[in-house]
Parts: structure tokens; sequence; C-alpha cells
């Protein structure tokens, strides 16, 4: 249809509207501009379908692979206690069907050892009046570790407990050491992190440093330390242990051979040479002993006589610290017994006794026997076909929609004509209705096909599943089942699942599978129809300037139009003779005159 103009409005000066008239140029020439955007949507269309049904077959592909997998939901294993307050169990896909008659007897425990409450609570020192360390040793299993104790740094409850955690953090030592605080008063306690003989706690050495005292004698200025018959000895006093000085004292008769000269002695030489030990003589119940005590702390003030020559002089033993260990207990083994065959375990996590299997002590029940089964695990093998099932009909459920025809509209989906889908769905329709005919076995058990398991095929290529079938075969004959599904012996068809699997694996491949060439293609079409519209559309805009240059030229034209016209009239007027008519007969022009005496114009006249 033509544009046409108001030759009235034309030559009145108003002029024309340049953008609509371009717009309605160019909309008779777009058509086709129309056609390829309708195209482009389609495309796009068919291309959001094409990709939520191939996400439809991967889903597929993936429910399929489970069910091939050997090591899958179809071989799983369950293992069911008839007492599970006693024992529980998890079975491994290796684990052998059966029954066993277990007993628990005892749980292994983890070591704890504590102390009876100390004097002063858990701020106070625990070390004896004149220590100024001390040393523990724990030991943890079959390891001992030393823990040893300075004045000042580690003697408290709580700067205990510190260092023991620390030490076995950086250690591991594998305790973990608190301050238990109830009526009795703070207490130290120390547990295992380990169950069974492993976890065995014990103090094997409780004892104070830092001084060293000597057996009674009974006058400490006239009885000679010295052997009968000796007039002269030797000490040689460690300070400071293995590690630290040894320094020599010599005795002789008559200087320093009493515990009052000794002690003298001892203490000039201390001050003179810096050993930093204090020598003093204790009466106690049985008679008098020579103490000697070191300045220093911890362990640099173990002190400690390595010779005693000529002398009868014996040391006894540091006393102990100030804390009082009971009883360790705990760190014994679990006790069972699987099928009357006796069993012992450091952990209550057993997994050495049943191949396959792992046992969960969670009581200890001397003289009741429990039953645990193990068996094919018919729940996950039913989540499985369920879960196969249901990927599958979403699957066929999206394909059947784009063949459908709409009864309004008369058309089917936006893949209708989509020959690819057309032979997918032909494929899996195939692949769905196999059949295990040429197996021996699973003929004779009567499962060769989906419905032997109560898998059904509905009127429009769905599935349904016969619950009762399925669970059925599931508990009966579960390696029937799982050769359908996984058959792999030479000379008989594979089995279902193997089969579609491998099928799924070349539909779903991401350069050649069926629907990743249709996306290849409709890309490929979407980007050649996107690049035919961006010329277009680059020709259009270039028109659309040189119409509009056009277009404004003639508009302007048409605008002056009028002044043209006032312009040819005036000076025609000013050229031709007058006429005293009082009004122009036909083809008369209408021209300009002087005004008479009354003020009116009398300027027209009359053209020969």
């Amino acid at each position: 249809m033509g544009i046409s103009f108001n030759a009235a409005q034309l030559l009145n000066g108003s002029g024309i509207d340049v953008n609509s008239l371009v717009s309605q140029i160019q909309s008779q020439e777009s058509g086709q501009l129309t056609v390829w955007q309708q195209e482009q949507t389609t495309l796009q269309t068919q291309a959001t379908d094409l990709n939520a049904i191939n996400t439809d077959l991967n889903n597929l592909a993936t429910a399929v692979q489970a069910l091939s997998d050997p090591t899958g939901a179809l071989a799983t294993m369950s293992a069911t206690s008839s007492m599970p307050a006693i024992l529980t169990a998890t079975a491994q896909n290796s684990a052998a069907p059966g029954n066993h008659t277990i007993v628990v007897s005892a749980l292994a425990s983890a070591g704890t050892v504590y102390t009876s409450a100390v004097a002063g609570g858990p701020t106070a020192s625990f070390l004896p009046s004149g220590a100024t360390g001390g040393d523990l040793k724990l030991q943890i299993g079959t390891t001992t570790e030393d823990i040893p104790i300075t004045q000042g740094v580690n003697d408290t409850l709580n700067t205990l407990v510190s260092y023991i955690n620390q030490q076995s953090t950086q250690n591991n030592w594998g305790v973990t050491a608190t301050v238990l605080n109830d009526a009795s008063g703070a207490r130290l306690a120390i547990y295992s992190q380990a169950t069974g003989t492993p976890g065995a706690l014990a103090i094997t050495t409780n004892t104070t440093t830092g001084m060293l005292n000597t057996a009674d004698v009974s006058d400490p200025n006239n009885v000679s330390i010295l052997q009968s018959g000796q007039t002269s000895g030797d000490l040689k006093l460690q300070i400071g242990g293995s590690s630290g000085t040894t320094v020599d004292i010599p005795i002789n008769q008559g200087v320093n051979d009493t515990l009052t000269t000794l002690a003298n002695s001892i203490n000039t030489q201390s001050s003179q040479n810096n050993w930093g030990v204090t020598a003093s003589v204790v009466q106690d119940s049985g008679g008098y002993h020579l103490s000697i005590t070191s300045q220093a702390q911890g362990p640099a003030g173990a002190l400690a006589f390595t010779t005693t020559t000529n002398t009868i002089l014996t040391t006894v033993s540091n006393p102990a610290t100030n804390l009082t260990f009971a009883t360790p207990v705990g760190g014994t083994n679990a006790q069972l017994s699987i099928d009357n065959i006796p069993f012992s375990s450091t952990s209550n996590t057993v997994t050495d006794a049943i191949p396959g299997v792992t046992l969960n002590l969670v009581s200890a029940e001397p003289g009741v026997p429990l039953q645990l089964s193990i068996a094919a695990d018919s729940t996950d093998a039913t989540n499985a076909i369920n879960t196969f099932v249901t990927a599958y009909n979403t699957l066929i459920g999206d394909i059947n929609q784009q063949f459908t025809v709409n009864t309004t509209t008369n058309t089917e989906g936006p893949l209708g004509s989509d020959g690819s889908l057309r032979q997918l769905q032909s494929s899996l329709l195939s692949d769905i209705n196999y059949s295990a005919s040429g197996n021996s076995t699973l003929n004779n058990l009567g499962y060769v096909n989906l419905a032997a398991l109560g898998i059904n095929m509905n009127n429009d290529g769905t599935l349904t599943v016969d619950s009762t079938t399925l669970n059925n075969a599931l508990t009966t004959n579960p390696s029937a089942v799982l050769t359908f599904f996984q058959n792999s012996a030479a000379g008989s068809p594979p089995g279902f699942a193997t089969a579609f699997s491998t099928e799924l694996t070349n539909l779903t491949d991401p350069s050649t599978g069926i629907l990743n060439l249709d996306l290849a293609q409709n890309n490929s079409d979407q980007t050649d129809l996107s690049t035919e519209i961006s010329n277009f559309q680059d020709q259009l805009a270039t028109q659309k300037q040189q119409l509009i240059d056009e277009y404004s030229q003639v508009n302007a034209q048409l605008e002056e139009y009028p002044y043209l016209l006032a312009e040819v009239t005036a000076t025609l007027g000013s050229i031709l003779p007058t006429s005293s008519n009082t009004s122009p007969n036909e083809g008369s022009v209408v021209g300009f005159g002087s005004s008479d005496n009354s003020g009116t114009s009398s300027t027209s006249g009359t053209s020969s």
C-alpha cells in the first residue's frame, strides 16, 4: 500500500512529519526482519526445550550408571542387629551374607588416673616444704612420659594441667588433664584419649627434687661419718642431674667428719664456689640426718651423691609431692565372642572380627547373646531402582509433550518436527524393552525383563513399579536381580543396566550425543540468523539516515511555499492595471491599490 498526502496541508506551510514518513517507508521494507526475529525466537525456544530434555537424559544416564556399578546400590549389604542397644553394625559390599551370634562381655574403656583433693585448692603449690621441684612419670600404654615439676612454674594443679595438655598436644601423648572440683576439693584428673590397653594410665614416679637427705646417726657432733679405721673419705655431689655439674667434697678425720662439721664445710664451699646449695642438720624421730637443699628450681635443682667413698652416709629417697594418686581405672580392652570364638579389641569399633563388617559395641551384657544378620540391602536397591524409574519417566514425559497436539492450536510442541528427538524416543523405548532370554540362569528364575521385577510399561511409554513384586525379588533372590542388571558372563547378553548404560553413554556424549549435535546445529543457526539480522539492521539504519536527509530537504521547501506564493502575488499585483469594479470577475487577479476618502479599499480591477 502506497503513502498518500493531503495536498492542502502540504501547501499551507506545515510541511511533513519526516520521522513518521521515514518510519512508514521502512516499515514496508522491514517485513523480512520480523520474519527473521520470529525464527530466532523459535530457535531459542527449541534450544531451551532441548537443553531441558538433554538434562533429563543425563539424569537418566546417572541413574542407570548407579544400577550398573558393581560396587553400587544393588551390591550394598546391610547388617541388622537383634539388640541395637548392645551392638550395631555396618557391612561393606564385600561382606558375605550370613547370621552370627555375638555376646558383648565388656566394652573397651579409656584409662583415667586422678588424685585426692589438694590442700589449698588448685592455685596452691603441691610441693612439700623444702622441695624446689619434683618429678612425675606417666605411663601411657607401654610408653612412659616424664613430667618435671618446677617450683613457680607448674607446681599447682592449674599450671600442671596446662603443662600436661601442652606437652600432650605437642608430643602426641594422647591424654587430657583437667582440674576436678567437687565437695572434697580440687583434684587432678588425667584421661586417655585412647581406649583399651593402649590407653591405660599409671603414675610410675612421684617424687620431689631439690633436696638430698641422709640416713640418721645418733649424734651430729661426736659420731664420725668415716668408716671404722678410715681417716679420710670422699663424697661427690651431683647438682642439676646428669647434665649438671659434680663437685668433690673430701672428708678428713677431725675436720669435717661429723654431720655438723660436714654441713659447715659444704656451706663454705658452696658460698665460695657458687654451688647453689645449703646444708643443714635436721633432727627427727630417729636421730639426726644431713639435709642438702638446692637453691635452683626444677630439674636444675636435682641433687644426688654419686660417690660416698669410706663413709657411712647413705641417702634416703626424697618424699613424694603432695599429690596422692588413686589406683588407675579403665584402660581395658573390649571382650566379646562371635559364634563362640572369643575376641579382644582395644576399641569399641571392631573392624577385623567379621570380614567386611564393622561392629559398634554400645553396651556390655555378659551372657546375653544377640543375632547379627548380614544380607543384601533391599532398601538401597529399591531406592536406586525407583530413582531410575523416576528419571526415565521424566525424560519420556518431556519428550511426549513435544509430540502432543494442542487441540486449540492444532500444533505440536516447539520440537514436534525434530527428527533427532523422534530418534531418541525410539531408541529409549527399544532399550527399555530389554530381554535377557539368552541367560539360562535368569530364564530359570523368570527374571528376563523389567516386568518380571514388577517394573511395567504404561501406554504412554512411562514405567510403573509394583513395589510388592520388586521387594519380593530383592529379598528372595537379590543375586539374581543383580545378575539381571549387571550380567557380564561370556556367552550371554549383558545385564539390562550394563547395556543401557553403554547406550546412554553414547547418547550423552558431549561431542557426538544425539541432542548435543542437535543443540550445536541450533546454536549455529542462531548465530547465522543473528548475523543476518544484525547486517540487515545496519542497512536499515543507513537507509533511515539517508531518507531523513532527503525528506528533510523536501520538508524545508514545503514549509517555504506560502512565503513564496505571497511574494509572487505581491509582485504580480504591483505590475497589473487597476479597475473600478468592486469585485473581481472569473479569471481576475486581485491587486493592491490606494484607499479612497472613505477609507475603503478600491484596489480591485479586471484584466482583459
